[in-house]
């Protein structure tokens, strides 16, 4: 029946930070807003092997907030499971997604295959998620949507993306559906941010919002992020120790380039050699470059690799397994870029086994480690770490950076929704784990004064 009120569902990034998935029905129609993977503890990633709990067939559309793994990495097995829809996206996320997914495929295969010659797996044959061509065919599903472009996009459920400044393409969702207008924020970035530009504010008329609290209640630390750098890496560079950083390829590692180009700069770091070992982090400072006109680094040294600001003076990009490897044999001083971020998967798990047994070396981590992942197993002080069904012993140091990372902290998030002025009558608290909830709940209270609920996983609520 159509005279029903709309539904929201969330099957994902609910009490937790990954798995964005929120189902949108209204009149008959459904449409998904973001499709991520889970990460992080077996808990939650056995969960992407459960069933959607409805037909991928009987979604109408997706729209997809921005190309991060939490928000995307579902989409390949959404297709695999008969979704025939369209996959809306800004034209950055579109471009960045071509390199993500296939990545994520790719990634799944290895892992599999390596869980197999190892046998470490606990199936008798472990298997991929989906695999690269899975990734590379739904890629065919995207359609772009520009920035503050309304379209319909399943029978009376009409969008528009905002950019949240979070990272390049990311957007917020702004849904209109039987007269109701609902906004859901995706991640946000933080205000006055060297790169990208400051979140776009909510829009007045909002009625229900979904708010990221990734950060919760707490402050990042704002000691200068070049400060940080510097006395973190000094030490260990001096010493002729190996900085190994993991970092997300899109975002992250751009950020991390710069400032260590900006202190190298100034002299305050040595002019060692710096390895991005990511063939994605090569190809995403490329699409930044082609969209200078959504970030504040100014385009024309980005074009020339002598003077860009996303590049170090001695930076090696490493595409080829082979060149992967020879860093095996790298003596310090030296630093290693590589992803993932949390050391969930990726050539950043090889630095790590080789590294962290030297108590000269450093693993230096630069944005959020969620619950857990390898990174926040780092992160909390373990004394081991599991790498390739082995336990490495961590004689490394391990240092954090605060500020690096593309969300914004709790002031910024509650500065964005003071933008939404006192009209929503909910604020959906998503994206973060159990306690940074609860203190995004408690400032919300305080400081923002509207009504807000932090959903559990796969809850339906009505929009009344």
């Amino acid at each position: 029946p159509t005279n029903m009120n709309p539904t929201l569902q969330f099957l994902g990034a609910a009490q937790t930070v990954t798995g964005s998935k929120f189902l949108l029905e209204s009149g008959g129609q459904q449409v998904l807003v973001d499709c991520g993977l889970f990460q992080g503890s077996k808990e939650l990633t056995t969960r992407n092997w459960n069933p959607l709990p409805l037909p991928a067939a009987e979604i109408d559309a997706v729209v997809v907030t921005h190309a991060h793994i939490d928000h995307t990495g579902y989409l390949p097995k959404l297709v695999e499971q008969g979704f025939k829809g369209k996959i809306f996206c800004t034209p950055a996320t579109k471009e960045l997604l071509g390199l993500v997914l296939p990545d994520s495929g790719h990634l799944q295969e290895e892992e599999a295959l390596f869980a197999n010659k190892k046998k470490y797996t606990q199936h008798p044959v472990a298997k991929p998620l989906y695999t690269k061509e899975d990734a590379v065919r739904c890629l065919e599903f995207l359609e772009t949507l520009d920035y503050g472009r309304e379209a319909e996009i399943a029978k009376g459920i009409r969008v528009k993306l905002q950019s949240t400044g979070h990272i390049l393409g990311a957007a917020y969702v702004e849904a209109v559906t039987q007269g109701r207008r609902i906004v859901l924020s995706g991640d946000v970035g933080g205000y006055d941010n060297p790169i990208m530009r400051d979140p776009s504010p909510i829009p007045a008329d909002t009625d229900y919002l979904l708010v990221e609290s990734t950060y919760g209640g707490r402050k990042i630390n704002h000691q200068p992020i070049q400060e940080q750098l510097e006395a973190a890496m000094r030490p260990t560079l001096a010493a002729g120790g190996v900085v190994v950083i993991p970092a997300f390829a899109i975002g992250r590692t751009t950020i991390v380039l710069y400032h260590l180009r900006k202190l190298q700069e100034a002299k305050r770091l040595p002019e060692c050699p710096v390895y991005v070992d990511s063939p994605m982090a090569t190809d995403a400072a490329e699409i930044y470059c082609r969209y200078g006109h959504e970030h504040n680094l100014k385009v024309d040294m980005l074009k020339s690799s002598a003077d860009c600001p996303i590049r170090t003076r001695n930076t090696h990009l490493v595409r080829s397994r082979e060149d992967s490897q020879k860093l095996n044999d790298l003596k310090g001083p030296a630093v290693i870029i590589a992803a993932s971020g949390m050391a969930t998967g990726g050539r950043i798990l090889h630095h790590l086994s080789l590294r962290l047994p030297d108590p000269k070396n450093l693993a230096l981590l630069v944005g959020y480690q969620a619950a857990g992942t390898r990174g926040r197993q780092l992160l909390e002080g373990a004394k081991t770490l599991r790498l390739f069904g082995q336990d490495v012993p961590v004689q490394a140091k391990v240092m954090a950076i605060n500020g690096l990372s593309a969300h914004g902290d709790a002031d910024d998030m509650i500065r964005w929704m003071k933008t939404a002025g006192k009209r929503p009558k909910k604020v959906f608290l998503v994206h973060g784990e159990p306690e940074a909830l609860a203190a995004m709940q408690g400032r919300v209270t305080d400081e923002v004064g509207l009504p807000h609920y932090a959903p559990a996983y796969m809850e339906k609520v009505e929009l009344e």
